[in-house]
């Protein structure tokens, strides 16, 4: 076949003109025919960033990490530098700050510079920026558990210590109460004596002072005289003392009784027993079982597996992402895409399309029973124990093949208007999830939900239902 050399002329033309125009376009993409400004930050840890990460100014998406230092001894620093666009340098300045940050709890990594004042000069290129170290999520955990060990042994101190007053405050009180039974029969034999000793020397000083008997006779003696004067004189004396006695005991008796210390001791003791219950109550309410039948420490380490499992999981997404125009290959080589954003009517016709159909689990109504949480909304559901134990029987002959194929969970709801289905639905089949992730350790990559009203799909034999499916797909495998 003969071509006209006009043909040629005006392929070659049109080819250079596109391959002008896709080269402008890339360069474009890749910011190559902007202008540029060179910045330099440290920092003693990179939190994950690497070369090619974001650089944001103020928010915007301002450059990118050009060039990773490496430290030649641990206790220097990672020399990092920044390229960002000419036009955003107006607003770095010499006292602005770097930081590494990231996008959610397990978003990408990035490079965030913040604006600095006016007062300070702009950043010139090649400057070195000053840096603010990232934070540390396993830091945090520390200092929680630290938190919990602090309070576990602030309660049992408080214990101790409340143990201990009370036992002193006991002891106090028995103590008095035996010091006054003790001192009371004495007193009163004392006055007792005391009284009788007047009486008797009070006869004696008449018989005396009439001359009676042989007392009388030693009157006459100035010496036995005065002896007898003595004698009264220690006795008045100690009839004195044994009213001042009397009247002391008294008074520490009503010092006792104004006090009310019996009473205060009472109090006291109360108010410690009150506080030991409510420590008691708080330390089970925090590690008490929750709605799935779990205990606080138990949903705490869950929690630090779901987290683990989700970075793992994202890591994989991010290497999909790499490669840009393979991400949809990536995907498909595991036999699906992103579980969540499957529609009902998506799911319904490729269920139609299915030719080897799946292994359905249908679950009963009863399997769900009206929540206990009183922040709860009204109407609200959570999984009962005979749907726990449902799930467990119908599961156990396909337990085997779960972590390698794709679970789908249908959720049905015949009552309410259609947007009340939906709501009843989709919450009946993600209770079901979660008790799957949890109880058979499953990914959540690997379990989706679809909420279907009260329709299941053709095929399934049975035109309508009340509660959930569990629908096991054999995943797909192309190489």
């Amino acid at each position: 076949m003969h071509i006209k050399p006009w043909g040629i002329g005006l392929f070659l033309v049109v080819g250079i003109g596109l391959f002008t125009a896709v080269l402008f376009m890339i360069g474009n993409r890749e910011e190559a025919f902007s202008r540029h400004l060179e910045l330099f930050t440290q920092f003693s840890n990179l939190s994950g960033v690497a070369s090619g990460a974001k650089v944001r100014v103020a928010g915007f998406d301002a450059g990118e990490i050009k060039k990773i230092q490496v430290p030649r001894t641990p206790s220097g620093k990672f020399r990092v530098e920044l390229q960002i666009e000419k036009k955003l340098g107006v607003m770095v300045r010499e006292d602005s700050v770097v930081s590494i940050e990231t996008d959610g709890l397990v978003g990408d990594k990035f490079v965030a510079i913040k604006k600095g004042s006016a007062q300070s000069p702009e950043a010139k290129d090649g400057s070195t920026l000053p840096s603010k170290e990232p934070f540390d999520l396993t830091v945090l955990l520390d200092k929680g558990s630290a938190i919990l060990e602090d309070l576990n042994g602030t309660i049992s101190d408080v214990r101790g210590r409340a143990d201990a007053t009370l036992d002193s405050i006991t002891k106090t009180v028995n103590q008095a109460d035996g010091l006054i039974a003790a001192v009371e029969p004495g007193i009163k034999g004392t006055v007792g004596n005391a009284n009788e000793i007047a009486g008797t020397v009070n006869t004696l000083v008449t018989d005396l002072r009439d001359g009676k008997g042989a007392a009388g006779l030693l009157l006459r003696d100035e010496a036995t005289r005065q002896q007898l004067r003595a004698t009264l004189t220690n006795a008045q004396q100690a009839s004195m003392n044994a009213d001042q006695a009397a009247i002391r005991v008294n008074e520490t008796v009503a010092d006792f009784q104004s006090r009310k210390l019996i009473a205060n001791a009472q109090v006291t003791l109360n108010n410690l027993q009150s506080l030991s219950r409510q420590l008691d109550v708080t330390a089970k309410d925090a590690l008490a079982q929750d709605n799935m039948g779990q205990d606080g420490a138990t949903n705490l380490r869950q929690t630090l597996t779901n987290l683990n499992r989700g970075t793992t999981n994202f890591a994989e997404d991010t290497e999909a992402l790499k490669h840009e125009f393979f991400f949809r290959g990536f995907f498909k080589k595991r036999g699906f895409y992103n579980l969540d954003d499957v529609t009902p009517a998506e799911y319904l016709k490729a269920c139609a399309r299915q030719k080897h159909p799946g292994t359905r689990k249908w679950l009963q109504a009863s399997s769900f029973e009206a929540s206990a949480d009183p922040s709860a909304k009204r109407g609200q559901e959570q999984l009962s124990a005979a749907g726990r134990l449902e799930i467990d029987s119908e599961v156990s002959p396909i337990v085997e093949s779960l972590p390698g194929d794709v679970v789908i969970v249908e959720g049905y709801s015949l009552y309410g208007t259609p947007d009340e289905q939906f709501v009843t639905s989709r919450r009946r089949a993600d209770l079901v999830r979660r008790y799957l992730e949890v109880h058979f350790h499953l990914r959540n990559s690997d379990v989706g939900i679809v909420p279907l009203l009260s329709t299941p799909p053709q095929g399934s034999g049975r035109e309508s239902w009340n509660g959930a499916a569990i629908m096991l797909l054999q995943a797909v495998d192309k190489k």
